[in-house]
């Protein structure tokens, strides 16, 4: 190769250039390997989130993992309380973002976030709070249509703004001596005016639900305002028909939906359509 190189009539320059070219390659060999080294130091995390191993610090000189640039993973929604993530990774951090819990768990295959997008915005808090003890309660009684679901999420949507007013505004004087509702005594209506995500109203309906629970709701009424003794009342009270006779299998099941008229199962047909509206929305959701 260097008679090759000196044949030319700069024979010495073209040696030295052919050299020089060597010396180059060599370097960027050196480099390309060094290169591969770095790589191999690095793998994709289970989510392909990218994690640095210590093959990939070493190389760099590093003592610790890589530092993470900004803007590297993609932005999060905030954290809402009860909200099922599952989707991204935390900023800085490797794997798959934690599972937060409602009150009895993880809630399921439920993207509570999107669920409440489904609400107007004065409610979306509320619901941030009050549906994942719903949903954990819908679990327990075994319910897992997700249409009884929905209409379950939009009755309380609609007797108590998502958990927002878990006492009713009015005072109870119009429930006065309704022996309908059991006010058989004076001072029935005020003390037993509707409470919690379904409304609980009425002597007769307290007295039936401290039966059910165990727990004496006719001296403390406030009780159905606790957010887990509301969910038990407004699942199971909706599934199995207690407030009105009819319950919601009637209505909503494998072969029949109707949002409509599964308002029979809380009070007639007030409100049923604006109701079963919502339901459809969040059954989109769900």
């Amino acid at each position: 190769m260097i008679n090759a190189m000196c044949m030319g009539p700069m024979g010495p320059m073209n040696m030295m250039g052919g050299m020089s070219s060597m010396f180059m390659m060599m370097q960027m060999m050196q480099m390309m390997q060094m290169m591969m080294s770095m790589m191999g130091g690095m793998s994709m995390g289970q989510n392909g989130g990218c994690c640095c191993h210590a093959g990939m610090a070493n190389a760099m000189g590093l003592n610790g993992p890589m530092p993470m640039m900004p803007g590297y993973f993609p932005q999060m929604m905030p954290q809402i309380p009860g909200q099922f993530p599952g989707q991204g990774q935390i900023p800085g951090q490797c794997g798959p973002a934690p599972m937060p819990s409602g009150p009895a768990g993880p809630i399921g295959n439920v993207d509570i976030n999107r669920v409440i997008q489904t609400l107007p915005a004065s409610r979306r808090r509320a619901a941030a709070q009050h549906f994942p003890y719903i949903l954990a309660e819908c679990r327990r009684q075994g319910v897992t249509n997700k249409a009884q679901i929905a209409y379950i999420l939009a009755t309380a949507t609609h007797e108590s703004g998502a958990g927002a007013h878990m006492e009713e505004f009015a005072s109870g004087r119009a429930y006065e001596g309704r022996r309908s509702l059991g006010n058989t005594q004076p001072g029935d209506g005020v003390r037993f005016k509707g409470r919690g995500y379904v409304q609980l109203t009425g002597r007769r309906n307290y007295t039936d639900w401290s039966r059910r629970l165990g727990m004496d709701l006719v001296s403390n009424p406030r009780a159905v305002e606790n957010p887990e003794v509301a969910a038990k009342i407004l699942v199971g009270g909706m599934m199995q028909g207690t407030f009105t006779g009819r319950g919601l299998g009637s209505y909503i099941n494998g072969n029949r939906t109707d949002f409509v008229n599964a308002r029979r199962t809380v009070n007639g047909t007030d409100r049923a359509g604006h109701i079963g509206q919502i339901a459809q929305r969040i059954m989109t959701a769900l």
